[in-house]
Formats: C-alpha cells, sequence, structure tokens
C-alpha cells in the first residue's frame, strides 16, 4: 500500500494487487479490503487487467460498487506465465461522491482544499466497432458527460487511458479522432493531458474502454506539463498526449508519467526485438522524468508494467532486482507499435 498526503487530513490510497489464479486474486482482494477497512479508506476507483480465473472474484468484491470500475483482459487466456493483477485508488479523510450516467458510465469526486478531483473509468461506447472513428468521438464524448456529473469538462482533464482493443489495426483512426477532438475542444491551447494508449479486450468487446482523471483548481495548487530529457514530445510523431502531468499541493507533488516504451529521442523504436535493451531504455526514460522533477523510482505509489508476451515480465523483475522494487500491477497487453515490446506508466509522489 502506498500512500500520498493530498493535504495534512486527506490521503490517496493505491493498492497494487498481483495474481494469477482464482484463489490468489481472492486472498489479494480479501487482503486489499482489509487495509482498506483499517485506514478508513473509500475506493474512488478500480482497474483490473486479468484473465476469466478471477471472474468470480472481481465480480464479487465490485459487486454494487458506485465508483468507477474499468477491466481488460489478457490477448491470450491459455498463455503462460499468467500476468494478472488490480488497482485499487482510495481516499481517507475525504467523503467522495459518486454519480453515474444515463447510460451507466460511473464517476467519483472528491477534495483536498487545493483541487478538486474527478475520476471516470470504464467508458465504453455503443456505436458500431466497424466505424472506428466515429466509435472513438462518441467514447470521448461520454468520458466529458461522466465528468459533467460533477461540473468538470473535458478541459479539466490531466490524465486519460485509452485501452484499444486490436490497437495496431486502426490506431491512426483513433488518432485522428482524438486530435480532432481534441482541436474542437481547445485542447491544444491548455494542458495536452497524459495518457495511455494501450492494445488489450475487454469484457464487453467494444473497441475502446477509457478513462480519466480531471482537477479543478480551488485552492493553492498548480498542474504543469513534465518534458521528458530523453524524448521529444508525442504530438510531434501524430499522438495528443504529453510525456508527463505533474500535480503540486501545498503537502505533496505528484507526477504522472504516460505510457513510456523504448522510443529514442527522435521518435522512432529503439532496439527493435531486443526486449532487454527496450526494457533498460523504458525505464532510463521514466527514470530521467522523474530526476528531471527531483524524484526517484523509490517514490513510486503506482505503475503497470504492459508486456506483449507474458514472459517479457521477467526482464523487469530483473530490472527491478538491479535497481529497485516498485508499486506495480502487470499487464499481458499489445503496445502501440508492432515493433514495442514493453511499457510502463507510473506515479510518483513526494510530501512536502
Amino acid at each position: 500500500m502506498k500512500e500520498i498526503f493530498l493535504s495534512d487530513d486527506i490521503r490517496e490510497i493505491h493498492i497494487p494487487l498481483i495474481f494469477s489464479t482464482s484463489g490468489g486474486a481472492r486472498a489479494e482482494l480479501d487482503k486489499a479490503e482489509k487495509l482498506l477497512k483499517a485506514s478508513g479508506a473509500e475506493i474512488v476507483s478500480f482497474e483490473a487487467s486479468a484473465g476469466s480465473f478471477a471472474d468470480d472474484a472481481l465480480s464479487e468484491f465490485t459487486r454494487g460498487a458506485r465508483y468507477p470500475v474499468n477491466r481488460i483482459v489478457p490477448l491470450d487466456e491459455h498463455a503462460v506465465p499468467v500476468l494478472g493483477g488490480a488497482h485499487i485508488t482510495a481516499v481517507a479523510g475525504a467523503k467522495p461522491r459518486f454519480a453515474k450516467t444515463e447510460d451507466g458510465m460511473a464517476a467519483s469526486e472528491y477534495s483536498d482544499g487545493a483541487f478538486e478531483y474527478c475520476r471516470t473509468f470504464g467508458i465504453v461506447s455503443d456505436v458500431e466497432n466497424s466505424r472506428p472513428y466515429e466509435h472513438t468521438m462518441d467514447n470521448l464524448e461520454r468520458i466529458e458527460r461522466a465528468l459533467n456529473l460533477f461540473g468538470f469538462t473535458y478541459n479539466d482533464i490531466v490524465r486519460t487511458w485509452f485501452y484499444n482493443d486490436d490497437i495496431l489495426s486502426w490506431y491512426s483512426d483513433f488518432n485522428r479522432a482524438r486530435t480532432d477532438f481534441y482541436s474542437r475542444r481547445g485542447i491544444f491551447d491548455g494542458l495536452l493531458p497524459a495518457s495511455t494508449g494501450i492494445g488489450a479486450p475487454n469484457k464487453r468487446k467494444r473497441r475502446i474502454t477509457s478513462g480519466a482523471i480531471a482537477l479543478k483548481k480551488i485552492g493553492d495548487g498548480s498542474v504543469c506539463e513534465v518534458l521528458s530529457p530523453l524524448q521529444c514530445g508525442a504530438p510531434e510523431y501524430g499522438s495528443s498526449f504529453s510525456r508527463a502531468v505533474e500535480i503540486s499541493t501545498p503537502r505533496s507533488r505528484r507526477v504522472m508519467v504516460s505510457g513510456t516504451a523504448s522510443i529514442e529521442k527522435g521518435g522512432k523504436t529503439a532496439f527493435v526485438g531486443d526486449i532487454e535493451k527496450q526494457v533498460d531504455l523504458t525505464m532510463r526514460v521514466i527514470g530521467a522524468i522523474l530526476e528531471s522533477r527531483g524524484m526517484s523510482f523509490k517514490d513510486t505509489v503506482r505503475s503497470v508494467v504492459y508486456c506483449l508476451k507474458p514472459e517479457y515480465f521477467e526482464y523487469f523483475k530483473d530490472w527491478e532486482r538491479a535497481n529497485t522494487p516498485i508499486a506495480h500491477v502487470p499487464s499481458y497487453s499489445i503496445v502501440c507499435r508492432s515493433d514495442l515490446l514493453f511499457e510502463v506508466e507510473l506515479e510518483a509522489a513526494v510530501s512536502r
């Protein structure tokens, strides 16, 4: 369990869970429930990446949930080693509010005195999968409608997630739709959100399941884009997101690092076919972002490790053994380029 002090009295709590069997999923979720009870914390979002073996445990844990829930599944249910897990985000010391749109999209809201926070996840569209551009546009509009429940707009978003089924076959359509939507909303005139765009199926069998975090300043706080010392900006090769975003309050600073892979300064894939070197470069790029903000991997509160093949996860574990363990959840997913084997998204925080 990791904590971020949002204020002297309010904490955001992050609990990463890793499991590969039905029994393991139940045991980890039971432990999490006890941790939450002991902390007096209430869940504000729940993300799971796991195969059908975890269906019963996850359904039982989230039954009747008012908070947003996101679920993706592995590329192959029968692949070994099995990669599975979940991430719980909760708050203690604040009373979160929950609401759902008419089409069932959930959002949660809470405040720390510097910001109001709104989280939404598990956003899916009913537009036909055969119309990728329109499907993406509708998904983005549904994100905004979920945020509207608490008076937020898309322009308040600081972080997004897009889990696109069969991403390599239609990523250009997705990027074109997102860029058009952002242009219409004036997103490029303000903060460009940090983001993850990964290839993963979902239980609803829709093209996308997505999520976002939005902030509204109400006190002494700030949000800014963070550049990557070792990479160019993603918009330079057609992807509309920031490499990282920093959120500062009187009590803490947090850096949200976008999904990061083995991409060189000029935007090309580095070390094609070499998983060990791709892992190393990915982690060096993230480490440089953290270092630029006075942080290190030891400050990690949340991360997700996406592997094109399940066996690649062991190379990340090798990196941990050689460097430092970090809070993480593994996922068997496709990265947004066919020659990228590995990706990591990460959040780190330090107290003032």
